[in-house]
């Protein structure tokens, strides 16, 4: 499904994603060497919660343009494990949403995690697992409402103070597909990093530490990212629509 050099940004008009009852074959067949994982992080990372993860298990873009996805249900312990011995099962990726928020002079919001947490350290558009939360009685799975709860949980930001772009912003790199909401901010930078710095900072356990504007296209080397994140700050030049 996936392959290490396997990187692209592209748009797509719509989503359609949706959950299915097929289990984890990798997580069976590994259940083991799950729990002994688990167990030894548990150790070192005492906040971490064994709760629900949904992995993405098929996608096709449409000739209409729409990204029609299916996803696995799974558990926090075995995506940990499966991401930290090396990505070894191919069938499936991590898949979330990310909110891309745009700047009045076009720059992309980072936010960089505060230590303790899964990815602690790094910048990238914020963003989360699919929670239970955003999925329906008939399976299908709301990214939007995903990543606008991200937005309120991690930035302080309302609905009033964004204008939501048509489409989304798919980021594919390696094992990672990155389903971005694209949003322009109606405040002017200064307030927008502002009002994102006070929220933090009134937040004694807030997942962000700090965050910061980035041109689309800008060089990334200062900063620690995950590789899709530098994919998709390359790629953003490229889609003239966003750029």
């Amino acid at each position: 499904m996936w392959r290490d050099d396997d990187e692209q940004v592209f748009d797509v008009a719509s989503a359609r994603l949706t959950t299915c009852g097929e289990p984890w074959a990798f997580a069976a067949e590994n259940a083991a060497a799950i729990d002994a994982h688990w167990t030894l992080r548990r150790e070192q990372q005492p906040r971490f919660f064994n709760g629900a993860v949904l992995l993405l298990a098929s996608y096709e873009v449409t000739a209409e343009g729409c990204l029609d996805a299916r996803f696995l249900r799974s558990d926090f312990k075995s995506f940990l494990f499966w991401r930290e011995t090396g990505w070894r099962d191919r069938t499936v990726m991590d898949a979330f949403g990310s909110a891309l928020i745009f700047s009045q002079q076009g720059r992309v919001l980072l936010g960089r995690q505060r230590d303790g947490h899964l990815n602690g350290g790094l910048c990238y558009p914020p963003s989360g697992f699919i929670d239970a939360a955003d999925v329906g009685a008939d399976g299908a799975i709301d990214i939007d409402h995903s990543v606008r709860r991200e937005i309120g949980e991690e930035l302080g930001l309302g609905e009033d103070q964004l204008q939501r772009r048509p489409g989304y912003i798919v980021t594919r790199a390696g094992p990672v597909l990155s389903i971005g909401v694209p949003f322009d901010a109606r405040a002017a930078e200064a307030d927008l990093t502002g009002a994102i710095g006070r929220h933090i900072a009134a937040d004694p356990d807030a997942e962000l530490a700090s965050a910061e504007l980035l041109a689309p296209g800008a060089d990334t080397a200062r900063l620690a990212m995950p590789n899709y994140a530098r994919t998709l700050i390359a790629g953003l030049k490229r889609l003239k629509s966003h750029a």
